[in-house]
């Protein structure tokens, strides 16, 4: 018997289905789909995982949370626990394997998986061939060539995984009990912090403080609108943004009174907007959040294509297509399409050449297309599309566009007017999501005279600098080198996830994010600056290439944060009291509607959450809290009873409600439940 572990169901069905030319059978074990069939007079067996099969913990109980415990469990051994505990009984149960066959995905975390299940498969096939299948999409092609020319298990590239997970375990863990400790906020109101999370929620909020540090500064634009032959067009004062105001006023009043302009210089230009790069995972997510899927949701739907055949591996960094890809067998794949038809159609009319980025690499091909379903629906179908343009796109032909700059003299003022005209749409008849504005300009010659309609002398404001949306998120966190293309979507999803931002466009760091890195600013900055991360993760690329070992690494990870904790205990009681008063703001609720006094989200003995009267013990007034849920103000109250309104949140869904138990509000809301049950 051979065994072929797969990283999820439908990625080994579909292995199954081509190795077997669709003559395989489904077995149910413990409950886990496996799929067995015949190639080449041999048995096959698969068996799917559930991504990791595996977990890193404390060896001992380290639930109870204290200062004094730091210490303890910086220097507590790590033990490696089951978290599939039926798809690990299956692994142990496999008996005279002759070949073990790894095919997860061809990265560092899917060797890692592949390490796991070989673990548990070895300790009763010892004598088992281990062979390593490596793909870039799940095509007949791709795995036929895989399963003839095998590799060798990277024992070293899984290994920089699990250096991550035990570092990021040791970062988080110790570094989220001292805040959560010195701030009292345990329980579902626990302050997070790690060794990439906080680099980068830092980055979030320097920019939020850039912003409202920002002075606004005035400045003067001045516009004519001109008309010539009944076509209308706008032209600026040569100096653009005029922060003198009074020499924008003095030319202002130069023109006012113009009725007409003169023609003065005419350049032209041919412009050419040069076709796209391929995609790699950077540019694709980036790409994806442009078009309102965020991130971590994006990477899942492209993983979701590729095990289903649609396109090859979404994590790469490559941005040049290899010479073997066979171009011209996807176009005809794609031509199924009506709308890619027309499109393909266009690109088969000349020699197939495409675009090339910067990084050329030796791991996965470019992200593109290598099947056709007419049946994808929803953000399935849009990121397909979005893959889909991409690659049609770095086949086109580039954009040509014709651009003017015209000068006109309106009383011996230059206004410049800017035109342009699109020869050759190219690319971006395909790719709309990048599309050219056209500005058609009157046919204008030296010394035409044209007629003025308006003269204006806009009054504007410089604006603060833009906030992060999720692709400069990601692009960031590429350049600064904090976490991997496998993980950034994942990072930005937890910091979101532990309520530090909000916003999908634009990224905001919320009061509590901003309180946090504020005070590790001050008094720990190693923890909020990308530099000791990033040096982290070369010392992990160490760990994959085998100039390293493992604990090696792990053991410097901890040297560096007892350096660390040792400076928090040291200054904790500044860092407590600056956290705590940070944290009224934040846990403030709005007026108690019996005393007047702040209502405050606290916890009880037994880590449950409610809101009480900071008054007491005055005033007892209380209120009982959803578990499990992080609340937020809304400045805002009943209309039926006064009380505070809330907002509930719940992942990335939310929904806001009466914060008094016995509104009648909530019987309303009750009674219409139980109709609808």
């Amino acid at each position: 018997m051979n065994l072929i572990i797969s990283e999820k169901a439908i990625a080994g069905q579909r292995i199954a289905d081509i190795l077997s030319k669709n003559k395989f059978a489904v077995v149910k074990n413990q409950g886990i789909n496996c799929f067995e069939f015949k190639r080449d007079k041999e048995d096959y067996l698969v068996i799917p995982l559930r991504g990791h099969i595996n977990t890193v913990d404390f060896e001992k109980n380290s639930k109870f949370w204290s200062i004094s415990g730091l210490e303890w469990l910086l220097n507590q051994k790590l033990k490696y626990t089951e978290t599939e505990k039926k798809i690990v009984s299956v692994l142990k149960k496999q008996e005279n394997i002759k070949k073990i066959i790894i095919a997860t995905d061809a990265d560092r975390e899917g060797e890692a998986i592949g390490v796991e299940a070989h673990n548990y498969l070895i300790k009763k096939n010892k004598n088992a061939e281990i062979k390593r299948a490596y793909f870039s999409a799940l095509t007949k092609e791709e795995l036929e060539n895989a399963f003839k020319k095998f590799k060798q298990l990277d024992f070293d590239y899984a290994d920089s995984v699990f250096a991550r997970q035990e570092i990021d375990l040791l970062w988080g863990a110790t570094l989220t009990r001292y805040l959560s400790v010195i701030s009292n906020r345990k329980g579902q109101r626990f302050l997070s912090a790690g060794r990439v999370q906080t680099p980068l929620l830092n980055f979030i909020v320097q920019r939020e403080l850039e912003r409202e540090a920002f002075v606004s500064e005035p400045y003067n634009i001045l516009t004519i609108l001109f008309e010539k032959d009944k076509i209308q067009f706008e032209g600026t004062h040569k100096k653009g943004k005029m922060f003198d105001l009074e020499l924008a006023e003095k030319i202002y009043e130069k023109v006012k009174d113009a009725k007409k302009g003169i023609v003065k210089n005419i350049v032209k230009k041919t412009k050419t907007l040069l076709r796209p790069d391929p995609f790699n995972t950077t540019s694709f997510l980036r790409a994806a959040s442009g078009i309102g899927i965020n991130t971590s949701y994006a990477i899942n739907i492209a993983e979701s294509l590729y095990q289903k055949g649609l396109t090859s591996y979404p994590r790469t960094d490559n941005t040049v297509y290899p010479s073997s890809l066979d171009l011209k067998e996807i176009l005809n794949t794609l031509s199924r399409d009506k709308e890619y038809n027309k499109f393909v159609t266009e690109i088969l009319k000349h020699k197939l050449n495409p675009s090339r980025g910067k990084k050329q690499t030796t791991d996965h091909p470019p992200i593109h297309p290598v099947g056709y379903d007419a049946g994808l629906v929803g953000p399935e179908k849009k990121i397909y599309d979005l893959i889909v343009r991409r690659f049609l796109a770095t086949l086109s032909t580039n954009a040509t566009t014709e651009n003017q700059t015209i000068t006109i003299d309106v009383n011996t003022e230059p206004y410049i007017v800017n035109g342009q005209k699109i020869i050759d749409p190219g690319w971006k008849n395909i790719y709309i999501f990048s599309q050219i504005n056209e500005t058609i300009l009157p046919n204008l010659k030296k010394e035409d005279i044209a007629n003025i309609i308006k003269n204006q002398r806009l009054k504007k404001k410089t604006t603060p600098p833009n906030r992060y949306s999720e692709g400069g998120l990601i692009k960031l966190m590429e350049e600064q080198n904090l976490g991997t293309k496998s993980t950034r979507p994942t990072i930005i999803k937890k910091i979101r996830d532990r309520g530090y931002i909000d916003g999908a466009k634009q990224i905001v760091a919320k009061e509590i994010a901003i309180a946090v890195c504020s005070v590790l600013n001050k008094h720990c900055e190693e923890i909020t600056q990308p530099k000791l991360t990033a040096e982290t993760e070369e010392k992990m690329e160490l760990v994959a290439s085998g100039k390293k070992n493992k604990q090696e690494i792990v053991n410097s990870c901890r040297i560096d944060l007892r350096k660390i904790v040792g400076v928090l205990i040291k200054e904790k009681d500044e860092i407590g009291k600056e956290l705590r008063e940070a944290k009224k703001n934040t846990d403030n609720i709005g007026p108690c509607n019996v005393c007047g006094k702040e209502l405050v989200i606290r916890m009880s003995r037994n880590n449950k959450q409610f809101v009480g009267c900071s008054g007491y013990p005055k005033c007892t007034n209380t209120y009982p809290l959803p578990q499990k849920k992080k609340i937020e103000k809304t400045d805002r109250n009943c209309e039926r009873c006064g009380c505070p309104i809330i907002k509930i949140i719940n992942g990335r869904r939310s929904f806001e409600m009466c914060l008094n138990h016995k509104c009648e509000t909530k019987k309303e809301y009750f009674e219409k439940k139980q109709k609808k049950d």
